[in-house]
C-alpha cells in the first residue's frame, strides 16, 4: 500500500469510473503497475460501500499480503497465491477478470524470454479458458503497443498491423502479445467468450515496481534519490505515455463499454512525448541534469528498436472516456507521492 495522501486523493476523484456493485473481481499480475492500482481502487471503491470481492492473484503470497498490507483483514479481500501459467479454479465465481500478470520490462525480456512467452500465452488461455467455462464473467486482455510493430509510420490505430523481428530474443514480448491477443478473438469467434483486448501504451505512474527497468521508471527512480538522470541513448523516438491513474479509467471503460472480440488502444492524447523529453521533465523536477551513458550488453538487449509509436485513442473516446492529466501533471503528480511515500 503507498503510504501517501496525495495517492488516495487521486483514486477518489476516479471511484465513479467503477460502474458495479456487489460484484467479484480477479486481478492477474495484482502487484504489478497497473493491477496494483486497479486493486486499490476498487478497494477504495469498497469504502464508499460498493461491496465488490476484490480478488489478487499472484506468485508469491507474501509479495501480495505486502503490498495489500491494508487490506488483508478485509472480508472483501482475497489472496490467491498462483503462478498464472497454472489453470485457474473453477471453483470461485467471477463476474470481471482483469487479467495482466506479464514480464513487463526490458531486462526481464532479455534475461527470461521463455517465461515472457509462456506466461503471456498460456496464462491468457488459462483466463479464456475460465472465460469458456463461465459464460457470465467478463474478460479484459492487457496487451501492448509493441504488437504494431514497425510499419514506417508515427500515429497507430487498431486496424494497423507492422513487422517485428522474430530473429531477436526481445521479439519474445511483442510477439506473445499478438499471439494472445488473436487467441482471445479466437475464443470470442469460436465460443462466444466475452473478451475484450486493452493495447497498453507507455505506463507509468507511483506503482511502479522499484525495479522495474524501462527506461521512464529508472528516470523518476533517479529523481526520487536527487540523481542525475541517465540517458542511454538519443532517445528521440517519440511515444504515447499515459499515467497509471488515466489508464485505469481507461480500462474500467472498456470493461465496461467495449465491445467483445475488440482491441482499444489504452492512450492519452495530452501525453505525447520522447524519451529525451521525459528525462528532462524528471531532471527538472529534482533538480538535477541528464548525463548520457553507454548501455549495458544485457540492457541493450531488451532495448526496442527505435522508432516514433503514437495510439490513436478515438476508439476509446467513442466510449466516452476522456484523460485527465498531460505528462507534466502526471510526472508530477508520481514525483509527489513517491516522494511522500518514501
Amino acid at each position: 500500500m503507498l503510504g501517501s495522501d496525495l495517492y488516495q486523493q487521486a483514486l477518489r476523484k476516479i471511484v465513479g469510473t467503477v460502474e458495479v456493485r456487489d460484484k467479484s473481481f480477479l486481478v492477474t499480475g495484482a502487484t504489478g503497475l497497473i493491477g496494483s492500482c486497479i486493486i486499490d481502487l476498487l478497494m477504495e471503491c469498497n469504502n464508499l460501500g460498493y461491496n465488490n470481492n476484490v480478488y489478487a492473484l499472484g506468485r508469491s503470497a507474501k509479495k501480495l499480503q505486502d503490498r495489500f498490507s491494508n487490506y488483508i483483514n478485509s472480508p472483501l479481500f482475497h489472496v490467491i497465491e498462483q503462478n498464472i501459467i497454472e489453470p485457474i479454479s473453477g471453483n470461485i465465481e467471477f463476474d470481471y477478470i482483469y487479467h495482466g500478470a506479464s514480464n513487463a520490462d526490458p531486462v526481464s525480456y532479455a534475461k527470461y524470454p521463455v517465461e515472457t512467452m509462456t506466461t503471456n500465452f498460456l496464462g491468457t488461455n488459462n483466463v479464456l479458458e475460465y472465460g469458456k467455462s463461465h459464460p457470465g464473467c467478463k474478460l479484459l486482455i492487457m496487451s501492448t503497443f509493441e504488437v504494431y510493430g514497425d510499419k514506417g509510420q508515427d500515429i497507430y490505430i487498431e486496424t494497423d498491423a507492422g513487422v517485428i523481428d522474430f530473429n531477436a530474443i526481445r521479439s519474445c514480448y511483442p510477439e506473445s502479445k499478438r499471439s494472445v491477443e488473436i487467441l482471445s478473438r479466437c475464443y470470442n469467434n469460436e465460443y462466444d467468450v466475452d473478451v475484450r483486448v486493452a493495447r497498453l501504451s507507455s505506463i507509468y505512474g507511483p506503482t511502479m515496481a522499484i525495479d522495474d527497468s524501462k527506461a521512464h521508471a529508472q528516470f523518476l527512480k533517479k529523481a526520487i534519490n536527487g540523481e542525475n538522470i541517465v540517458l542511454k541513448s538519443k532517445g528521440l523516438q517519440k511515444r504515447t505515455y499515459t499515467y497509471v491513474i488515466d489508464a485505469v479509467t481507461a480500462l474500467m471503460c472498456v470493461m465496461f463499454k467495449g465491445l467483445p472480440g475488440e482491441s482499444y488502444n489504452i492512450s492519452n492524447e495530452k501525453s505525447i512525448a520522447t524519451i529525451a523529453e521525459i528525462a528532462d521533465i524528471c531532471a527538472n523536477l529534482a533538480g538535477t541534469s541528464v548525463d548520457f551513458d553507454i548501455p549495458s550488453e544485457l540492457e541493450a538487449r531488451g532495448f526496442s528498436k527505435p522508432q516514433n509509436c503514437i495510439l490513436e485513442n478515438f476508439k476509446l473516446k467513442e466510449l466516452g472516456w476522456e484523460g485527465h492529466y498531460s505528462i507534466n501533471d502526471g510526472l508530477l503528480e508520481t514525483y509527489n507521492i513517491l516522494l511522500q511515500s518514501k
